[in-house]
């Protein structure tokens, strides 16, 4: 009697045991559905990162050709306005000529002579009026240098506004497909254990590999996906706000508006100009 009950425990026993055994496979098949499920996110997320790098790299090429025309065009008004001032005369140069005048116009005592030397004087001054830019214009000119400067630093400090979202992107693309890896590589070894579920020691190794390599594609997803929102946050608003700094320095209506008026003087002074040469 005692010997049968003993054999009805030690079956119970391994009947426990093998129904314990039994469940391992569905654990590891569980494990492999997560895994396949986590593998999809992350493919998604890497998918969507490599979009939108490439929708920041084409708005960054737009940003850095607007501010390559406008460096261009300041750099086109900075080599005129040099070239105005070299039609300028000498300040120092005409000072000494003016007292040099004056000293020969004191020791001259003809009338006659300092007639003529009035007159040479005038013929002088009418020329250099031809040469030498007014007044007006030079200013016009100096304003439009510095507005053009403004919006020069403002689209330069734009175009690299993009570097933290572009960097971010690229970052998020690539640890997601390291945690994508992980699951892809996890999914592998929980298949390989559940082949070999009946050999219990390296299945239960396998599977607890699987699920180690899943936390880790987890903490990596996770670890990224908070770490570049908060950067791409930061960025964006650079972005935005140094976009809008360009957008608010540029007067292109405004020039275009001054261009008009400057062409309409000049055809009435072009007018004036014509009436005096042709009584002189």
């Amino acid at each position: 009697m005692g010997h049968e009950i003993h054999e009805k425990i030690e079956h119970a026993g391994h009947a426990a045991h093998e129904a314990g055994s039994s469940r391992l496979p569905q654990f590891i098949g569980i494990t492999i559905a997560i895994l396949g499920v986590l593998m999809a996110l992350c493919s998604a997320q890497v998918g969507a990162a490599r979009t939108e790098l490439i929708a920041t790299m084409v708005e960054e090429s737009a940003a850095k050709a607007k501010y390559t025309a406008i460096a261009n065009k300041y750099r086109s008004l900075q080599a005129q306005l040099q070239q105005l001032h070299a039609l300028m005369p000498n300040v120092d140069y005409l000072k000494n000529k003016n007292a040099e005048l004056q000293a020969i116009d004191a020791a001259v005592q003809n009338s006659d002579v300092r007639h003529t030397i009035k007159a040479s004087r005038l013929g002088t001054d009418k020329i250099l009026n031809t040469v030498i830019p007014t007044d007006k214009d030079v200013k016009r000119f100096l304003a439009l240098i510095n507005r053009i400067r403004d919006e020069n630093e403002a689209a330069k400090v734009w175009s690299e506004s993009y570097h933290d979202a572009v960097r971010a992107h690229a970052s998020t693309a690539e640890h997601f497909e390291i945690a994508m890896l992980a699951a892809e590589i996890g999914i592998v070894i929980a298949s390989v254990a559940l082949l070999l579920a009946k050999k219990t020691a390296f299945a239960r190794s396998g599977w607890c590999m699987a699920i180690a390599l899943g936390l880790l594609s987890i903490c990596v997803a996770t670890g990224t996906k908070m770490h570049n929102s908060h950067i791409l946050h930061g960025a964006e608003e650079k972005i935005s706000t140094s976009e809008h700094r360009v957008a608010s320095l540029n007067r292109d209506a405004a020039d275009i508006a001054e261009d008009k008026k400057l062409e309409e003087d000049i055809l009435e002074e072009f007018k004036a100009l014509k009436e005096v040469l042709g009584g002189s």
